[in-house]
């Protein structure tokens, strides 16, 4: 029983120090068009207070190009974090590309590179399969597998790239965030069945063993957006989250569950 409070109490410090690699993954703060920490490399950009998955306000990117040049209309933009350890990280980002015709965004990639060399980083590089007028959550995992002595941090660099066959075409970005796979759960140590059965759009379904639970929800990043107790149902309502990744922190489970909220 005490191994099992004191794994509780570590999970709980480990969400307390949850922290986003990301500065202004949201796109709260912008700084005329441009998004605070953000670098613009292609395309025009601005903040977007209607169309949003989360908060007050997204960002929306345009597409341009140069046929004068041969440049086709793309939009792109980056921004660098630091490394310092070889633990696993999760990405986890939401899009949302508006419905209407062959001419919308064509492709769309993200790329999470090293901008130092004295790390083993293995690049990554996907594109996404888009889906068009509804928003998406896209997440992926990554690490450092060692510095070369004696550094002890890394610059890495996340990049988004779309394109488009003509100038003008819109995407949308909101909550990026890069945070420690750790702080997302750990092994459950009592080697119970996952406490999720299914998860819908409006509600998350707990195995049997788990419908006593009182329950916490948090954001990607840490911060608890709901708690509550089942009082012997198995049926956790979330219907009134926004889109996105989520943790399932139960009170009688020694983990934490991910779950994707569509």
């Amino acid at each position: 029983m005490k191994t099992k409070l004191l794994l509780l109490a570590l999970l709980t410090v480990g969400f307390a120090q949850s922290q986003n690699l990301i500065q202004n993954g949201g796109f709260e703060s912008f700084t005329g068009t441009t998004p605070d920490s953000w670098t613009i490399l292609n395309g025009t950009t601005s903040k977007e207070e209607t169309i949003k998955n989360e908060g007050t306000s997204s960002f929306k990117g345009l597409t341009v190009g140069d046929l004068n040049i041969g440049m086709m209309p793309s939009l792109q933009f980056k921004q660098e974090f630091t490394l310092t350890n070889t633990d696993e990280y999760t990405l986890s980002f939401d899009y949302f590309i508006p419905a209407g015709g062959s001419f919308n965004i064509s492709n769309f990639s993200y790329e999470i590179k090293k901008v130092t060399s004295d790390v083993l980083f293995f690049d990554v590089q996907e594109m996404v399969t888009k889906e068009f007028g509804i928003w998406k959550t896209v997440t992926k995992d990554f690490k450092a597998l060692t510095f070369t002595a004696p550094t002890t941090s890394a610059t890495i660099a996340l990049y988004f790239t779309a394109g488009s066959q003509v100038d003008g075409k819109t995407i949308y970005f909101d909550n990026v965030v890069i945070a420690k796979k750790s702080t997302l759960g750990t092994a459950d140590f009592n080697k119970k069945s996952s406490p999720i059965a299914v998860v819908t759009k409006n509600e998350i379904k707990l195995n049997n063993e788990y419908k006593d639970s009182s329950y916490t929800i948090y954001s990607i990043d840490g911060k608890a957006v709901k708690r509550g107790k089942n009082n012997s149902s198995d049926i956790i309502e979330i219907s009134g989250l926004n889109k996105g990744v989520y943790l399932l922190k139960l009170s009688d489970a020694s983990s934490s569950v991910k779950f994707i909220k569509q």
